[in-house]
């Protein structure tokens, strides 16, 4: 009568062929994972040269609408001077919101468009260039491309009284 011969443990070929599956699958998958990661970077880094754009963006907007001596539309003839003011220019007034995002690699720019129409073509008549190009560029990081920029505008105007 026979009895039962129970095997323990793997045998060589067996441990040969996990070790072969094993090379194959983890170098993709580890590069699928790599990418996963930038694309994510990538996307907050997105977000946030966003939320830091359309901040800058909304103090300009608000100080177009000021009534605040320094401030108004007609602050914005002398860009200048609205941006760089030691103390009372935009940058060292919103410096507190943009320094965060500065130590996170991202960076703004503001520029002060010419008066124009509503078209943005400057046409030389002070009747119809009534209005300015705000636009806010922001530099960012990305895994993937180096640097981005990132552009966000608005036309303004004067408020009527």
């Amino acid at each position: 009568m026979r009895t039962a011969h129970h095997r323990r443990g793997f045998s060589l070929i067996e441990a040969v062929v996990v070790i072969m599956v094993l090379a194959i699958s983890v170098p993709p998958s580890l590069q699928l994972l790599d990418s996963a990661a930038s694309t994510r970077a990538d996307a907050i880094n997105a977000t946030r040269a966003t939320l830091l754009g359309a901040s800058v963006l909304e103090h300009v907007l608000a100080d177009v609408h000021s009534t605040d001596p320094g401030l108004g539309f007609t602050a914005l003839s002398d860009a200048d001077a609205y941006l760089n003011t030691g103390g009372s220019g935009l940058v060292a007034r919103i410096s507190g919101v943009t320094g965060g995002y500065a130590s996170l690699g991202l960076d703004y720019s503001v520029t002060i468009g010419p008066l124009a129409q509503a078209d943005g073509v400057v046409s030389g008549d002070p009747d119809f260039d009534v209005y300015r190009r705000i636009t806010v560029t922001v530099t960012y990081p990305s895994a993937a491309d180096g640097t981005i920029n990132m552009p966000i505008s608005a036309i303004v105007a004067e408020v009527g009284p």
